[in-house]
């Protein structure tokens, strides 16, 4: 009796060298799965560090520093309080501006009418009016500034007709320590005269008075600021305080 040879289950061939049985075609290995979606998730947090946005908000300064106003006004300040005009006192006196050619001549007109009003003089604003009028001539009203630097020069290697050498190159220096020093003067005469005759009946005489500034930074910190006018060393310490303080009123949710 002749018995036929068993039959073998058909395989499908996977790949190269590599078969599994027909009832796994179309099952993942669980390691690919797991392999792409980490790699999906890693694409998600690099996507935001390669497509970044930049906002850059424009600065603007005036023409002149706020420093530079405070420590120039002060100046003035602590010269005209030291005029006395106690022998204008009851007269209408005006304050002829036209010879106040300063940068800070509004500042400088205002502060007259009020020292003069405080000891005792009628401020008149109509010319015509007047019994005495006032003038002010400046001889200087200005600052100058100096500026120290203690430090290791930056060098760079460049060409000369003998070949390479060394060079100075400021972008590589290295300052270990800065002063900025500012200092105002402001030199003037006052003078006042009848409306009427045009006769000389007060003067105050030239008076003079200087003030200044240092600033210092240490290894790039700073500034440490000295003055001799009080609200020239308390700015920018005071305006960086407020600023601290409203952030973290903002920060914290406080009122």
């Amino acid at each position: 009796m002749r018995s036929d040879p068993p039959r073998l289950k058909s395989r499908r061939l996977i790949g190269i060298g590599c078969c599994r049985p027909a009832g796994s075609i179309g099952r993942r290995p669980v390691v690919g799965v797991a392999m792409i979606r980490w790699s999906a998730w890693a694409m998600v947090g690099l996507v935001p560090a390669l497509v970044s946005g930049c906002t850059s908000v424009k600065v603007t300064g005036t023409a002149r520093t706020g420093t530079e106003q405070l420590l120039l006004t002060g100046t003035w300040d602590d010269a005209l309080c030291r005029v006395n005009f106690q022998p204008l006192a009851g007269a209408k006196v005006f304050l002829d501006g036209q010879y106040i050619t300063a940068v800070d001549k509004d500042w400088i007109a205002s502060s007259l009418r009020r020292t003069m009003a405080e000891q005792g003089v009628l401020i008149e604003n109509n010319k015509d009016k007047a019994q005495v009028i006032l003038e002010v001539a400046f001889g200087a009203y200005g600052t100058d500034q100096r500026d120290s630097k203690i430090g290791l020069p930056g060098l760079g290697l460049g060409t000369s007709l003998a070949g390479p050498a060394l060079v100075s190159n400021s972008a590589n220096s290295l300052t270990f320590t800065q002063t900025n020093r500012q200092d105002a003067v402001v030199k003037a005469a006052l003078f006042a005269y009848e409306a009427k005759t045009g006769r000389l009946v007060w003067e105050s005489g030239t008076f003079f008075n200087a003030q200044g500034l240092r600033d210092h930074f240490l290894f790039g910190h700073g500034p440490y600021r000295m003055s001799s006018r009080p609200e020239v060393e308390q700015y920018p310490d005071e305006s960086q305080t407020q600023t601290r303080k409203h952030f973290f009123q903002r920060l914290f949710g406080k009122d």
